[in-house]
């Protein structure tokens, strides 16, 4: 059944999530986010998504040749199968991914974040890597781990590095660990990429997170009182509970988040975006509002 991208996006807002085996075709540029759908088995050669979300999705055995999927997120979304031929995928995230199976032959993964992906039996001929590209716990063709990324650091060492009088962690790596009740106050994690980590009852007091990335982090009963939240990315985290007083939130990008609780009082220069995620009061926010930071959202589809 061949539907428009207008029309899907209309019967998504209406609640429908299941779009397997449709016609896609169309163009549009608008802001979507397609959160948990069903895509399995769909034609979508030469969509063009940058800075969107297919995250926790269903795109197994999906027709994505010559793809472009700048910077967009695909965080625990099933490829498998798909034919992701010559696709462009420059800093996508594929955090937790499922891509065994799938075809990436010419694809572009520069900048990539493939943490914690499974690549098992899939085709990488002639992939296109770069220092930039993340491998941390990633299942290679062969079933090998690769945990390879010069900035990947563990909870241990981080702690250590930090009780030496350490501050400064920009860019570092990390997926996994427990910091439950730790006194990280003052700690620097500009443009750091940290998933699947237990911040709970932390004090991150005073501590800078610009433009840093959390994926599946708890931080239940933190301490985050006068933090900077400028440009920070958390997405799936659980921040109930937490106290977060005078937070600069300044294009603060907030996505399948959970606020409820929490006793939050932030400022910003310019508004935070949300897209499902409970806020402090309990209510679901569900569409996005405002935009993506720091850059917009386009999405369409060539004909």
């Amino acid at each position: 059944m061949r539907i428009t991208a207008e029309e899907l996006l209309q019967r998504y807002a209406a609640g429908e999530r299941n779009f397997g085996k449709i016609n896609l075709g169309a163009f549009f540029v608008t802001p979507p986010w397609l959160i948990g759908v069903n895509l399995s088995n769909v034609n979508l050669g030469g969509v063009y998504i940058q800075n969107g979300g297919l995250m926790n999705s269903n795109l197994r055995s999906a027709s994505l040749e010559k793809a472009q999927f700048t910077k967009t997120f695909l965080i625990n979304t099933n490829l498998s199968n798909a034919n992701l031929r010559r696709a462009n995928l420059d800093r996508a995230d594929l955090t937790s991914a499922n891509l065994s199976g799938a075809d990436l032959t010419d694809a572009n993964l520069s900048g990539a974040d493939l943490t914690d992906a499974n690549l098992s039996g899939a085709n990488l001929t002639n992939i296109k890597v770069n220092e930039r590209t993340i491998f941390c716990n990633t299942t290679m063709p062969d079933g090998s781990i690769e945990s390879s990324h010069a900035k990947i650091t563990t909870a241990p060492e981080l702690l250590k590095r930090y009780q030496d009088g350490e501050r400064d962690f920009g860019d570092i790596v990390m997926h996994g660990g427990d910091f439950s009740g730790v006194d990280l106050q003052s700690i620097d994690l500009i443009g750091a990429c940290l998933s699947y980590v237990n911040f709970s009852n932390v004090n991150f007091r005073a501590s800078n997170f610009w433009t840093t990335k959390f994926i599946y982090c708890d931080f239940r009963d933190a301490n985050m009182d006068i933090c900077n939240f400028e440009s920070i990315k958390l997405i799936y985290c659980d921040l109930r509970g937490m106290n977060g007083v005078g937070i600069d939130c300044t294009c603060a990008n907030y996505i399948c988040s959970n606020f409820q609780g929490a006793n939050f009082s932030s400022f910003g220069e310019e508004p935070s975006f949300k897209c499902c995620v409970t806020w402090i009061d309990g209510v679901l926010i569900d569409q996005p509002t405002g935009r993506l930071h720091p850059n917009s959202i386009n999405f369409f589809f060539e004909e």
